[in-house]
């Protein structure tokens, strides 16, 4: 694969990626953490530790913490993508898979990555904190840290309190391709945000059938 990649990346120059192709998990996490990295394209099956177990420690790290992640495996089940999500992973795409395809998940990707550095978050609610950058939020004395798609759909609710999304605005906003299973892959996001936010926060969060999500506003 690593010459799939040197060539595949070596004709997107003119795009803007800068590619550094590696093959094993000592190499990639010193890349990771010794050079400026907007985005990676990760392995589930490196050699060594498995591409989860980097991709986890890259979302504990402070230097790696914010990069934008697509996990590429051989797996492709519902539960294959949750999990992957879970550890971290923007994004996800099951090999066998077409260089187009890829290309528009990178695409994608960095389109995403760029608008969750807007200053969009103002101020907070009383009692909560929100660093989306870093995915991290923070209520009373105890802070939680987020997947990027839970951060995102918190993004959103926080911004655009007690507004209905639709499952396909939201899944449009924070994944932007299709997929013939958005609707299961947005659902447990936003089971595991619910979660995580505990109930006072996460029971604001709720699903109108037939409408879409929405956060109630506190205040």
């Amino acid at each position: 694969m690593k010459e799939f990649y040197a060539r595949f990346f070596a004709g997107l120059t003119a795009e803007g990626f800068d590619a550094v192709i590696v093959g094993d998990t000592p190499h990639a996490l010193a890349v990771l953490r010794g050079e400026p990295v907007d985005l990676a394209v990760l392995d589930w099956n490196l050699p060594g530790i498995s591409g989860e177990r980097l991709l986890r420690a890259m979302r504990e790290h402070p230097k790696t913490r914010s990069i934008g992640v697509l996990m590429v495996t051989g797996r492709d089940s519902d539960i294959d993508e949750i999990q992957a999500l879970d550890a971290g992973a923007d994004d996800y795409l099951s090999k066998p898979f077409e260089e187009a395809a890829l290309l528009a998940r990178l695409r994608s990707l960095r389109r995403r990555r760029e608008r969750s550095h807007e200053p969009a978050f103002q101020g907070r609610f009383a009692g909560l904190d929100f660093d989306h950058a870093a995915g991290l939020v923070t209520f009373r004395t105890k802070s939680v840290r987020l997947t990027p798609k839970e951060a995102g759909l918190l993004w959103v609710f926080l911004n655009r309190p007690n507004v209905r999304h639709t499952p396909e605005q939201l899944w449009n906003h924070l994944w932007g391709y299709d997929s013939p299973r958005s609707r299961q892959l947005l659902d447990a996001a936003a089971a595991s945000l619910k979660t995580k936010l505990g109930e006072t926060w996460g029971g604001r969060i709720r699903y109108v059938e037939g409408e879409g999500y929405v956060f109630d506003d506190p205040r």
